[in-house]
């Protein structure tokens, strides 16, 4: 049986945050428990996925009466992550489950999302709340590619994979990643711009990373691997859009797929990313391709 498992890194030293962090993941693991692994009735599920929001909304106005308590200076910025989480993804998850008559795969897409929220939400923005500073990042030159690439993708991606990453240069079509999957990613601005993210990693990697978030091992790519690893780009992305001065959630994700190679080869030749960036992480590689799609 899948186990979703607290992990000590989640912890940021503040005991009651700390403890609403383990028992929120604790919910996912029994509404996966009951309903993913077992298949019990629907109406575990619904009392499960109920009980996850009150206790996530119960958890967010906690902590931010704690931020407040200790004059946090990031408390703004962070407040908006729970209330895109509260008045946005949550309801969204909420339609699709009632819509699907709680379907086994919109109940894992459920669990992928929430857990893989949590986990970037800890890591980037509830960990810096007692660590000395704030993730309001002041924008950075953007003719200083390597300072972009640093800021943007390498450093939150080593804080939530926890392991050094090298940037190694251009990615083509033409470098090599064993078994790749392409992920498509579409965000759309509120002024009406739309970004496309494609990652390309292998099968191990995408299972690793997603594991490395969830606590468990993952043998087969499924809904809750792909939820999860859009949940990675999304913490990208918000990072990204502070570092040029926007708003973290300007870009909201409009959809995302897995591509297949051929589609990912005529896209790559039709119209090349503006941006091809191919790294290194524990003897694998992976790469990131963004473009920003012009409003028509």
């Amino acid at each position: 049986m899948q186990q979703i498992q607290w992990q000590n890194r989640f912890s940021i030293g503040v005991e009651m945050i700390d403890q609403a962090h383990h028992r929120l993941f604790s919910i996912v693991q029994k509404i996966m428990d009951l309903y993913v692994e077992r298949h019990e009735n629907k109406f575990a599920c619904v009392e499960g996925i109920k009980y996850f929001k009150a206790y996530a909304l119960k958890h967010f106005a906690e902590e931010e009466a704690y931020m407040r308590e200790i004059g946090y200076p990031g408390y703004l910025a962070h407040k908006k992550h729970h209330d895109r989480m509260k008045y946005e993804t949550l309801p969204e998850l909420e339609r699709l489950l009632y819509e699907s008559d709680f379907s086994t795969e919109m109940v894992q897409r459920f669990i992928g999302v929430c857990t893989g929220w949590l986990t970037g939400h800890i890591i980037i923005e509830d960990r810096a709340i007692t660590g000395g500073r704030t993730n309001e990042l002041a924008p950075i030159r953007l003719d200083d590619e390597l300072s972009v690439i640093q800021s943007v993708i390498i450093t939150p991606l080593e804080e939530i994979l926890e392991c050094p990453i090298q940037f190694t240069g251009r990615f083509s079509v033409r470098d090599v990643i064993l078994n790749e999957q392409y992920c498509q990613l579409t965000y759309r601005a509120q002024k009406g711009e739309q970004l496309r993210v494609i990652l390309v990693m292998g099968q191990q990697m995408l299972l690793h990373a997603a594991g490395l978030m969830f606590g468990t091992d993952f043998y087969e790519k499924n809904e809750i691997v792909c939820f999860a690893i859009q949940e990675i780009a999304q913490n990208l992305i918000q990072r990204a859009a502070v570092n040029f001065g926007r708003e973290p959630d300007e870009f909201q994700l409009e959809k995302g797929r897995f591509l297949e190679r051929g589609e990912f080869i005529a896209m790559f030749g039709a119209q090349p990313p503006q941006y091809s960036l191919l790294f290194h992480a524990d003897q694998e590689s992976f790469a990131v391709c963004i473009d920003q799609i012009p409003v028509s």
